[in-house]
């Protein structure tokens, strides 16, 4: 003997389907209604993460140039905004950014929570950070932003003050060259390759103080200003979402009590015994 279902039209197994779903109305609804409560239940079990979000732009930092040294090519940029993204992540400016905001949170623990996004069409840089309170979530974000500041500006000012011991040592060297030459030219004084050479060393000690100069300048003033969004407290946390959740579970709650009402509802002898083959 084998098992052979009925065959029977799609507009009658249609039909059947709507009855069972109208005979066991209260059931799905029930079933509809639980659902609802274990997605609601669900999402009150989840710790809320907020996101603190800011904005920054680096070229406005990074797009000068150092005291004799040419400014940024063109082009050149995106290619910067691409590496301060990187390096806002790096461990130097979590560490900071952990001292800064006097979070509990380690430089490891921040750095999985951030998050660095450097647009492709403009050169700003957007920051991301999540924590477990809206206040929380803002801080991160503008400790981390204050915190590259910070170390991109001792890094300018650490270049800025090794370029005036290189200055200082170069225009040493060429005083030297002068008093040696003005030795010699007291016995030669009218030798023209030794007077051609006196001019150059003039003028190369000339120009490096005049670097000199603008070095010491741009190492006295303050640390660059960096333009800057400040983060703004989110008002809703980005994960769990109830709304979500409760949806899920309403629509397992509909299959599952679907599938259940057509099972019940399912005519007498669906399945039937049917002679298998002759002998």
């Amino acid at each position: 003997m084998s098992m052979l279902p009925r065959q029977s039209s799609g507009g009658d197994a249609v039909g059947r389907l709507l009855q069972s779903a109208w005979r066991y109305k209260g059931l799905i609804l029930a079933a509809v209604l639980l659902g609802a409560l274990l997605g609601d239940g669900w999402a009150a079990r989840q710790p809320a993460v907020y996101e603190g979000v800011t904005r920054i732009f680096p070229t406005a930092m990074g797009s000068g140039s150092l005291p004799g040294e040419a400014s940024l090519p063109i082009g050149e940029p995106a290619q910067y905004v691409r590496k301060q993204a990187e390096f806002i992540s790096s461990p130097v400016v979590l560490e900071r950014t952990v001292k800064l905001s006097g979070s509990r949170v380690s430089a490891e623990t921040l750095g999985q929570r951030l998050e660095v996004d450097a647009a492709q069409d403009a050169d700003v840089l957007t920051i991301r950070v999540v924590d477990s309170t809206a206040t929380g979530a803002a801080r991160l974000a503008d400790a981390v932003a204050a915190a590259y500041q910070q170390v991109l500006g001792q890094q300018l000012q650490g270049t800025l003050r090794n370029m005036v011991r290189q200055l200082r040592s170069r225009r040493s060297q060429l005083k030297a060259s002068l008093t040696e030459m003005d030795a010699e030219l007291v016995g030669r004084p009218d030798d023209p390759v030794l007077r051609a050479r006196r001019a150059a060393v003039t003028e190369q000690l000339s120009a490096v103080q005049r670097q000199l100069m603008e070095a010491d300048a741009a190492a006295q003033r303050t640390r660059p200003s960096l333009p800057r969004e400040r983060a703004a407290v989110p008002k809703e946390p980005i994960s769990p979402r109830p709304g979500r959740l409760v949806a899920i579970g309403m629509l397992v709650g509909l299959l599952a009590s679907g599938a259940l009402a057509w099972w019940l509802g399912r005519p007498p002898g669906t399945l039937t015994m049917a002679p298998a083959g002759g002998r």
